[in-house]
C-alpha cells in the first residue's frame, strides 16, 4: 500500500456522493465501482500515494511555499509529474489525484494562475491514465480525482475564508479541473464548514453545466479524533 497523503495525521477518507443538477448520467464505471465498495466490504479501491513527496524524491525542488505545485509552474518537471502518476497506476492504484492541492490563493497564486495550473494538473493526470489504460494488461478502468485542497493553510480551521469567498475559489478550481476529472476530491478538510465551501462550489458548477458531478471529501482530525475546530465527529 502507498503511504497516506498525511502519514503523521489522523485521516478520515470519506463520503461519496452525487451532486445532481440534471438528468445527465454520472460516469458509469465510477458509479459501478463505488456501488461495489458500498455493498461489499471485501472490495478494495487503492488510491495513489503522496505525489509531492514522490516528486521531491525524483529531484523536483522542495519549495516550501508552493510545494508540489513546483512541478506545474516549471515545465521541465511536467514529465516527472506524469511519470509519478503512471508509477502509482502501475503499482495498483485505481485513481490518480491531480497535483493541484497547493494551487491556492493562500500561497500567492492569482486567479488566472489558479485556472492555468488547475487545468494543467488535470491534463497531466488524464494523460497518465490514458497512457496506463493503453496497455493490454490493464483490465480495470482507472480514474482521475480533481484535488481541491484548503485555500489558506492545511489543518487550520481558524484560517478558512468567509463562506462565499471560499465557494467562489472552489468553483473556479472545479471549472478548470472538470474536463479531466471523473470526480472532485475535497482533500484534508479541517472542519465541516471548510468542506461545505467545497460542496457548494462544486454544486454551483454542476448547476451551471447542467451536469451531474461526483465528489469525495476527506477530513483531517486532531489528536483527540475531533475536527480541527473542536467539533466532535
Amino acid at each position: 500500500l502507498f503511504p497516506r497523503r498525511d502519514p503523521y495525521l489522523p485521516f478520515v477518507a470519506s463520503c461519496f456522493s452525487n451532486m445532481l443538477s440534471s438528468s445527465a448520467p454520472a460516469p458509469a464505471e465510477l458509479e459501478k465501482t463505488f456501488s461495489r465498495l458500498r455493498s461489499d466490504p471485501r472490495e478494495v479501491f487503492l488510491l495513489d500515494g503522496g505525489t509531492g513527496e514522490e516528486l521531491f524524491r525524483r529531484n523536483v525542488p522542495d519549495d516550501r511555499k508552493i510545494w508540489s505545485a513546483t512541478a506545474l509552474v516549471h515545465p521541465q518537471y511536467h514529465d516527472t509529474l506524469e511519470a509519478v502518476h503512471c508509477s502509482f497506476l502501475k503499482n495498483g492504484s485505481r485513481a490518480v489525484t491531480t497535483n493541484s492541492y497547493g494551487v491556492v490563493p493562500g500561497v500567492g497564486f492569482e486567479e488566472t494562475e489558479i485556472t492555468k495550473y488547475m487545468d494543467l494538473a488535470g491534463q497531466i493526470a488524464r494523460r497518465a491514465v490514458k497512457k496506463h489504460e493503453s496497455s493490454d494488461t490493464v483490465t480495470n478502468p482507472c480514474f482521475v480525482f480533481g484535488s481541491l485542497g484548503p485555500l489558506v493553510e492545511s489543518y487550520r480551521a481558524d484560517l478558512i475564508l468567509p463562506h462565499e469567498e471560499g465557494v467562489k475559489c472552489y468553483r473556479r478550481a472545479c471549472q478548470a479541473l472538470l474536463p479531466y476529472a471523473d470526480a472532485m476530491l475535497g482533500e484534508t478538510m479541517s472542519c465541516i464548514k471548510e468542506s461545505l465551501q467545497v460542496l457548494d462550489g462544486v454544486a454551483e458548477v454542476a448547476e451551471e453545466k447542467k451536469q451531474q458531478l461526483s465528489i469525495l471529501i476527506s477530513y483531517t482530525l486532531d489528536s483527540n479524533g475531533n475536527f480541527r475546530d473542536g467539533q466532535v465527529v
